[in-house]
């Protein structure tokens, strides 16, 4: 029974081998932990910044285009009011859509196709698309001209993820840019009411364009 007698014990060597181990795991993991909020920081300045710079650039486009046909004063863009309901659509079936592309893509694609108005209109926003192409702007003019200058008109911007704030600034961009061809159609910004719908979440990025009938 003297065996553990005077012989050397791995023991202790033991313990303080893992204790340095789980020490430098530790380390290694507080310095991932900072270098991922440091690139979340980044991440988030830059797509902020790309958002800022899209906003310039499109107006410095409509800054430097030529001046249209008379119409209705465009108004102050006013912030998204979110305690707006969305207006019910009538009892016409049916939904137009007007796909949009980026303004800044390589190619356009050629004009869309489609019907005659029917309450609602939804625009289908490319993902990297904040304000409306030519195209696109075009065509909701066109569907617009048919459409009484009388009643409310709600504008509503969904979209994937929109729990997260760049989304709801993209959105807010994309409801903007078809308020203000509202506006230069005639409709009363006082009528117009915008949303962004943060409570729900879809596949693709659209802004939603529904006339109240009847007179305001």
């Amino acid at each position: 029974m003297e065996g553990g007698k005077g012989g050397n014990s791995y023991w202790p060597g033991f313990v303080d081998a893992l204790t340095n181990v789980v020490i430098a795991m530790i380390f290694v993991i507080v310095v991932l932990a900072i270098a991922l909020a440091f690139a979340a920081q980044l991440m988030g300045r830059k797509l902020a910044e790309q958002y800022i710079a899209a906003a310039a650039a499109s107006a410095a486009a409509a800054a430097s285009a030529p001046p249209a046909a008379p119409s209705a004063p465009v108004a102050a863009a006013a912030p998204p009011r979110m305690d707006v309901p969305v207006i019910p659509e009538s009892k016409r079936a049916g939904r137009t859509h007007i796909p949009v592309s980026a303004a800044d893509a390589a190619s356009s694609p050629a004009a869309p196709r489609v019907a005659a108005v029917r309450n609602v209109l939804q625009l289908d926003f490319a993902p990297n698309a904040l304000t409306l192409d030519a195209g696109a702007a075009s065509t909701l003019k066109k569907e617009l001209a048919d459409v009484p200058r009388r009643g409310r008109v709600a504008v509503t911007a969904r979209g994937p993820d929109m729990q997260l704030s760049a989304n709801q600034r993209a959105a807010y961009l994309r409801v903007m840019a078809v308020r203000n061809v509202l506006i230069e159609q005639g409709f009363a910004a006082k009528d117009i009411d915008v949303r962004i719908d943060t409570r729900s979440s879809s596949a693709a990025a659209a802004v939603n364009v529904s006339f109240q009938e009847g007179a305001p």
